[in-house]
């Protein structure tokens, strides 16, 4: 007998039937989600969206201000400049107040901030630096960076997203001109699983399991979000990144909208965009009219041939640089975090995704990216096929190396 607040699933008729159906395979679609990224589904968590870098770095700073426990900061790029600088000085506070502080940098995409490091090692702070440059010991590997962009504070918030530390993130200092990113803040008992991320890659670093003291509070409900965390600190980390891609595009019915900095996909990306495209989804995809590596933009758009002529709509950004890795799914599934769509994310980098499940979340990510895409020059496939021998040489010297890049 089923409880009083129990519907009975079998028997509605119209709507309640639609629902239904709804609910089964929404719950079938999370089971296959959670089996192909290797991490669960966690709800009770809050999240908000910031499509500017101020308010981003606003709100990060904030939290830092406000921490009882401890901080957590695993970064890619950490720039020697005002915005670098801002974030070393309230740490430094916090450090000298007694809160544990725990710093993770790249040791390459943060090279020239070595005095900030020790300013922060005075105060107290733990510092680590993922993969030091060492080309001559045996074990080295250029390419294994640590991509990440987390801000952990207390075990119960998380910021997390593409934007690094530096001055190019924020209008305050570039105006118009700043790059175009996402950031989320998450509340609630997410953030306890970006904190295990982050421990991971801290005991890699040289750091201790004990240097965690502060970290792992338990987070309370802060929300009705679902947020699954995708990552890890070697193979099977990015095996989960790259299966929880092709599980969202294979499993879209209506619509995948991706932004996306650096795009060179794999083959089975490729072809999962292909397929869903042509099975009746409407697929576009913002990616850079101009770019930081154009290397990597010239080995992307070799592949444009074969989306466009499948149905899939391309547009170049102009103006500011396009620095987002977002995907929105059906309007309801939101995925941010550090990792494009390019060999780099996929087979060398430690990055970090979250899957968002909550409509409001996705729908506020995909307004903000939709103005851009509207403004946006589109490509077509009449253009594509008339490009200059010139471009078409480029782009398949730069297919030819897109492993490395």
């Amino acid at each position: 007998m089923e409880g009083k607040g129990t519907p009975d699933l079998r028997r509605a008729p119209g709507r309640g039937a639609d629902r239904r159906r709804r609910l089964v395979r929404r719950r079938g679609l999370l089971d296959r989600i959670v089996r192909r990224g290797g991490a669960p589904v966690v709800y009770g968590n809050r999240v908000e969206v910031f499509e500017k870098g101020r308010a981003a770095y606003e709100a990060m700073l904030d939290a830092i201000e406000a921490a009882a426990a401890g901080i957590a900061v695993e970064m890619y790029t950490w720039a020697d400049d005002r915005v670098g600088r801002r974030f070393a000085e309230r740490l430094r506070r916090q450090a000298l107040r007694g809160i544990p502080v725990r710093i993770l940098v790249d040791a390459f995409g943060s090279l020239g901030s070595e005095d900030l490091m020790a300013s922060l090692e005075q105060a107290g702070a733990q510092v680590r630096w993922f993969h030091p440059l060492a080309p001559w010991a045996p074990s080295w590997y250029p390419n294994r960076r640590d991509h990440r962009k987390l801000v952990l504070v207390d075990g119960a918030t998380g910021f997390v997203g593409g934007t690094n530390l530096a001055e190019e993130y924020t209008e305050e200092f570039r105006g118009e001109r700043a790059w175009r990113d996402l950031t989320l803040r998450i509340e609630g008992p997410a953030a306890r699983e970006m904190v295990r991320l982050f421990l991971g890659t801290w005991i890699r670093s040289g750091g201790r399991p004990e240097d965690a003291a502060g970290l792992f509070a338990v987070p309370q409900d802060a929300g009705g979000a679902g947020v699954q965390v995708v990552g890890g600190t070697g193979v099977l980390g990015r095996r989960g990144l790259r299966r929880s891609y092709l599980g969202m595009i294979g499993m879209a019915r209506r619509r995948i909208f991706l932004a996306n900095a650096y795009f060179a996909p794999e083959g089975p990306l490729r072809r999962a965009l292909a397929r869903a495209a042509s099975r009746g989804v409407r697929v576009e995809l913002l990616l850079p009219g101009d770019s930081d590596v154009p290397m990597v933009r010239w080995a992307g758009r070799a592949c444009y041939g074969r989306l466009l002529d499948e149905g899939v709509r391309i547009r170049e950004a102009r103006g500011t640089f396009l620095h987002a890795k977002v995907a929105v799914f059906d309007d309801e599934v939101l995925l941010a975090g550090s990792a494009n769509l390019d060999h780099r994310s996929f087979r060398h980098n430690l990055e970090i995704a979250v899957n968002v499940f909550e409509a409001a979340a996705a729908q506020t990510a995909l307004a903000t990216f939709e103005r851009e895409f509207e403004a946006a020059r589109e490509v077509t496939l009449e253009e594509w096929r008339r490009r200059p021998r010139s471009e078409r040489l480029r782009e398949r010297l730069a297919r030819l190396v897109r492993y490395w890049l």
